[in-house]
């Protein structure tokens, strides 16, 4: 939602919406496709819940998310913008790196 893709937090949601409550409100997923359910993950977790209900709570109102970054989210997204970038990374800063945040 902050780098503006609301559509895709739209489908993550919907997919979470379908699948968690079917699954007991799993931990984690093992696998990168997350067919499965991890093999040491907890049932019925209070925080793949809250998480959950913080989701759709941000889809009614996206602009509540700039509200959760914290700096050391900027120091993780500058690695992955540079790291995306075709420029290379000496074009790369933290200020590139906000520039790709919505607020």
């Amino acid at each position: 939602m902050k780098m503006g893709r609301i559509d895709l937090a739209q489908k993550a949601v919907d997919l979470a919406e379908k699948r968690l409550p079917v699954d007991s409100w799993p931990e984690y997923y093992d696998t990168r496709s997350g067919k499965f359910i991890g093999k040491q993950a907890r049932l019925y977790q209070t925080w793949t819940i809250a998480g959950f209900l913080t989701s759709k709570m941000l889809l009614k109102n996206p602009k509540m998310a700039s509200m959760l970054f914290s700096e050391e989210d900027y120091d993780l997204l500058e690695i992955c913008v540079c790291g995306l970038s075709k420029s290379g990374r000496k074009k790369c800063s933290r200020v590139a790196a906000k520039s790709q945040i919505l607020v």
